[in-house]
């Protein structure tokens, strides 16, 4: 992503229009690479400078970020938020009551959900994509690895079936890289094992905003690898066809002579 990603139209399209909006609340504010650096592993650098040109929808995590310095302000915080309640936009009930970023960092919230199912929408009535198998991505291994750190952390990871019950399966699926869990149930997840490691309220949420962080970047990866698989379909399709019309045409030429 370079440093300095194109302007967005918002005439373009609510997504660009979003983003355009994004843009111009940072403008003369605290940088992007200072927001990276103090995120904690909620949002990569790129990911931000991602939000910010409007070609794809920004995670909740990476725009909430984003608001967190922008509208919100770190150093006013006060507590922890609750990690079941409001992960992502928690800054903005630690804010003092009379602080003006709450009442914008609401209404940044509300406009990015509205966005969010505007998007889902437009996805809703695009025609299913062609099916294709993948190997499990780089990211989507990183992810694996730090969800297994943590279930070994509970010393139940040879019988997690005692953390989860009847959603073993479920997390098994995300062991072996068939599915990446989604917010509601990765924060499940984090929780029932959190009980067990012992850890505080601080460490569960950074935990969290971690596992997050690489869930977004394994989600990516399939999306980049499918696309990517379907174009080396579509070629290889291709040229299989020409191949045979050049052959077809050789038997034409073979039987006129």
């Amino acid at each position: 992503m370079p440093a300095r990603p194109r302007i967005p139209d918002p005439q373009a399209g609510a997504l660009q229009a979003f983003a355009y909006d994004l843009r111009e609340l940072g403008r003369g504010k605290v940088s992007v690479p200072f927001i990276a650096a103090r995120s904690s592993g909620t949002a990569s650098r790129a990911a931000l400078y991602a939000a910010l040109s409007g070609n794809r929808l920004p995670s909740q995590a990476t725009v909430a970020t984003l608001l967190k310095w922008w509208v919100g302000d770190p150093l006013e915080e006060e507590g922890l938020a609750d990690l079941l309640e409001d992960p992502h936009w928690g800054w903005i009930y630690r804010l003092p009551s009379a602080h003006e970023g709450r009442k914008a960092g609401l209404e940044w919230r509300d406009q990015y959900r509205r966005l969010t199912k505007a998007v889902q929408g437009e996805r809703d009535k695009q025609p299913a994509a062609t099916s294709v198998t993948i190997p499990v991505p780089n990211e989507q291994q990183r992810f694996i690895a730090a969800l297994r750190g943590v279930l070994e952390a509970t010393g139940l990871q040879e019988t997690r079936w005692l953390l989860f019950g009847e959603h073993t399966r479920r997390v098994d699926s995300y062991l072996i890289g068939e599915r990446v869990p989604q917010e509601q149930a990765l924060r499940e997840t984090v929780m029932t094992c959190t009980q067990y490691a012992e850890m505080s309220a601080e460490e569960t949420l950074s935990l969290y905003h971690y596992l997050a962080y690489l869930a977004d970047e394994a989600r990516a990866a399939r999306v980049r690898d499918r696309r990517i698989a379907r174009k080396s379909r579509i070629a290889s399709s291709l040229g299989r066809r020409e191949c045979a019309e050049g052959v077809s045409a050789a038997q034409e030429r073979s039987r006129a002579l």
